[in-house]
């Protein structure tokens, strides 16, 4: 995935600049006038520190950070030659901590969302603030000039039993409230081995009735403390140095995906769709295969080849929790699995927060070198919270379509090499500096990756009709005929009925009575599924065209689902899913076999259908399209190891028996191959579940030719 320009915004960079310009004056009245060593300051241990004890203090009228709420002051020291001058080391000690024990105040509060002013734009996200008097924390989630963004919560302090939780009432915070900068403490999830086949939520908290992680030996769970914690809720995405390249394949045991759009460990994939799609399905189907996809040989093979896997019910999921997706990985034999889930009324910033858990979990287990998967069922606390700032701390005043209100030539930016927006800068930056932390590690940070899916649904119709093209896209793995999509058509009574024999004429109105029957039934069907699609929880998390598209650009590629039925699964659009990490990522028995050219076959087949005219040519191309539709379809819950999946695309492109055949034939062809390779060459198939990178050996590939 590319990088993201760390360019600010000229209003960010006037902001900045002055900040900058206050500290250096701040820092350097600090040093001039430092206080004997030793002294004690009542406003020290209270936890504010002011720029010197023993000096007396005003403010500096008409400074930029003055008028911000920092406390820049000029002082008059008191001379005490009896105290030696300290040393350069404590002085840069002292200027450091100072600089980092900021105070701020509470502009207002929405819900458990604290917006602030006078927090340096430079203090980092995850950052802890003590927020009033009445023992509220904030967790620093984001700045944008002037204001600053933080989660309130309650407990976790390591003091108190129990585990922190968000706090919302007014009498805990208010406006007006003093805030100030703890010194290093950040906010850590909770011990990645307390999280393992747990649900959680946004701070870590237990959401399954169970104790509360973090906590044991009659300690407390402290979400400050570096020691027997796990990942930090906030990190900065890993260097170039600190990657390494995507060389491994991650099977989701999903066909159309591993074969077709393969992923990488360590990529970052969107799934797309519209509601009806089941995408956040298709997500705990991948990472329940994880058990399945793998034998016990792959599981013993080495550290790379089980995955661990982190849900984030942050979206429609979300409903109850995550106890439902919790649930049904459990009844499914998903392992090795965390669900980071938030409130059914969680707020914009709560949802963010639990992305943004969802992502520490997954780095905590990936910082102990584990190849982790992490599946998202949504990104709208993502893009919500970012819009939220924009409405909270009005920096920019544009619009982002091309409306009468667009942005004039002044209010754009240049960003990576484009003049764009410069609030679709600043929401870019946002989002890459979230997505790239999904990376796969070099081998002194333990060689571990950590993989994304991440679900976006789409408005209905946004790719379909006048708004995208009316060219058939190539969709794979679900039949064209669905039944709940099939429209009935009711032939009409042919000439010359009247003078047709009886029983020809009763013969014809009894199918016409049936195509009318099945015809209503199949209006019926059409309607129900409206209905429920109408009320589905996923309408409430949709995104428009232009945003999917965004994340398309910034991702590592997407898996376009057109279509979704409990018969025939998920069909897939060959034409638009695509993988941009290419063949790197991909399994290397499949590779082995030119996987790519069933791409080929199905866009040429498709082309075929509307541009060719009748003959053997056409109906070839249309069997093979069949063919490869019916190999590969695959049923909800069920998951295809990889050397099932190899086993029939050897059958697809190197065996008679699957030329001129219907999805259904090629279908119940591929599982009988199948069937009897498990039973005749079982070392081969246990070989390629093991090491999926590898490609098939000379003996392997003549091994499989014996089979048929």
């Amino acid at each position: 995935m590319a990088g993201v320009s760390h360019a600010m915004s000229p209003a960010s960079v006037f902001a900045s600049t002055a900040r900058r310009s206050a500290r250096l004056f701040t820092a350097a009245a600090r040093l001039a006038h430092r206080p004997p060593a030793g002294a004690a300051c009542a406003s020290r241990a209270a936890g504010i520190h002011p720029p010197v004890c023993r000096a007396r203090a005003f403010a500096h009228p008409g400074s930029h950070a003055s008028a911000r709420g920092l406390h820049v002051s000029r002082v008059r020291a008191v001379a005490d030659p009896a105290v030696p001058e300290p040393s350069e080391a404590e002085t840069r000690a002292e200027a450091d901590e100072d600089e980092t024990r900021r105070a701020g105040v509470v502009r207002s509060v929405e819900g458990s969302l604290a917006i602030l002013e006078g927090i340096g734009g430079d203090i980092k996200p995850g950052t802890l603030l003590d927020i009033g008097d009445a023992g509220a924390t904030g967790v620093l989630l984001s700045h944008r000039e002037p204001k600053s963004f933080a989660l309130l919560y309650v407990g976790g302090d390591g003091a108190t039993p129990g585990a922190p939780r968000l706090a919302s009432d007014e009498s805990i915070t208010k406006p007006g409230d003093a805030v100030v900068v703890r010194q290093g403490a950040r906010f850590h999830m909770p011990p990645e081995s307390d999280v393992v086949n747990r649900r959680i939520g946004p701070l870590g908290e237990p959401l399954d009735g169970g104790s509360v992680p973090g906590e044991a030996d009659g300690k407390f769970r402290d979400a400050a403390s570096k020691t027997g914690s796990g990942s930090e809720l906030f990190r900065e995405p890993p260097s170039v140095e600190d990657r390494k390249p995507i060389t491994t394949p991650l099977v989701t045991g999903v066909k159309p995906i591993d074969i077709l759009t393969p992923v990488g460990r360590g990529q970052c994939m969107l799934l797309t769709g519209e509601v009806g799609t089941n995408l956040s399905e298709l997500g705990l189907n991948a990472v329940v295969a994880q058990a399945k996809v793998l034998g016990q040989e792959g599981k013993q093979s080495g550290k790379n080849a089980s995955v661990r896997c982190v849900y984030g019910a942050v979206g429609a999921a979300a409903f109850d929790s995550g106890a439902n997706a919790f649930a049904q990985l459990k009844e499914q034999g998903a392992v090795d699995f965390t669900v980071v889930s938030c409130a059914p009324d969680a707020s914009l910033a709560e949802r963010y927060a639990a992305t943004c858990a969802a992502f520490a979990v997954a780095e905590g287990a990936r910082g102990e070198g584990k190849d982790v998967l992490l599946v998202l069922d949504d990104f709208t606390g993502l893009v919500g919270f970012s819009r939220d700032m924009a409405r909270l701390s009005p920096q920019l005043e544009m619009a982002e379509d091309d409306s009468e209100d667009a942005p004039s030539a002044e209010q754009m930016v240049e960003y990576e090499g484009m003049i764009i927006n410069a609030l679709l800068a600043e929401r870019r930056r946002f989002l890459g500096m979230t997505l790239q932390r999904v990376a796969r590690l070099n081998d002194k940070l333990g060689g571990g990756s950590l993989t994304l899916l991440g679900v976006m649904y789409h408005e209905a119709g946004a790719y379909r009709g006048k708004r995208a093209s009316e060219k058939n896209s190539g969709t794979v793995g679900e039949a064209a005929d669905d039944d709940s999509d099939a429209t009935v058509v009711v032939p009409a009574l042919p000439a010359g009925f009247d003078d047709m024999p009886e029983a020809t004429r009763k013969k014809i109105e009894a199918v016409i009575e049936e195509r009318k029957r099945l015809a209503e039934a199949a209006k019926v069907k059409r309607a129900e599924k409206d209905a429920a699609l109408a009320t589905a929880p996923e309408n409430d998390f949709t995104q428009p065209r232009p945003l999917v598209e965004e994340f398309m650009s910034i991702t590592d590629g997407q898996v376009f689902v057109e279509s979704f039925s409990r018969d025939k699964g998920w069909g897939v659009s060959v034409k638009d899913s695509v993988s941009r990490v290419g063949s790197p990522g991909a399994a290397g028995p499949l590779t082995s076999l030119n996987v790519l050219q069933l791409r080929l076959d199905v866009m040429q087949a498709d082309d075929m259908s509307v541009f060719g005219g009748d003959g053997a040519e056409k109906d070839g191309m249309r069997s093979r399209s069949s063919a490869i539709r019916g190999f590969l379809r695959q049923t909800p819950g069920s998951a295809a190891k990889l050397s099932q999946q190899t086993v029939g695309l050897y059958a697809l492109q190197r065996t008679k028996e699957m030329s001129n055949v219907n999805a259904e034939e090629a279908a119940a062809f591929v599982a009988a191959a199948v069937a009897k390779a498990e039973a005749e060459i079982p070392e081969v198939m246990r070989d390629i579940d093991a090491h999926p990178s590898k490609k098939l050996s000379a003996e392997a590939q003549e091994k499989l030719a014996g089979l048929f």
